[in-house]
């Protein structure tokens, strides 16, 4: 009995929203009108319009204290932050992906660790294979 009442409730649900969209419709006229009227936009004008917007290009290489912090905070548990100073090497993988647990206390570390040396703790993460970065 319960199946028949949903069954039925949601068809009469069907039916009145499919009448209710009736009252809707385009005058047609009404676009045409306002398609005349538009002002024709080329592709090279839409592109000078994002280049005068985009923000100037990192330089490879370029390693900020900023960009350390955002991503040992949002994606530290599997060391994006690690690879992204060149502290990488298939040995960490097995720290960070087998020992979830592992890979967010030294995200965590890492993150703090930076906020107070600044560059000067950045500076000890730049290609260092070691796992105990800051000891």
């Amino acid at each position: 009995m319960k199946k028949i009442i949903l069954i039925l409730a949601a068809v009469a649900g069907i039916t009145f929203s499919q009448n209710s969209f009736a009252s809707y419709y385009a005058d047609e006229t009404s676009i045409d009108l306002q398609l005349a009227v538009a002002e024709d936009v080329s592709i090279s004008a839409f592109q000078e319009a994002t280049a005068m917007l985009s923000a100037p290009q990192a330089v490879a290489g370029d390693k900020t204290v900023g960009g350390f912090l955002i991503r040992a905070y949002f994606c530290g548990g599997f060391a994006l932050h690690r690879y992204y100073m060149g502290t990488g090497g298939k040995a960490l993988f097995w720290y960070y992906f087998c020992i979830p647990v592992v890979g967010g206390f030294t995200a965590f570390v890492d993150f703090w660790y930076v906020v107070f040396k600044g560059k000067e703790g950045l500076n000890q993460y730049a290609d260092n294979s070691k796992f105990w970065v800051w000891n």
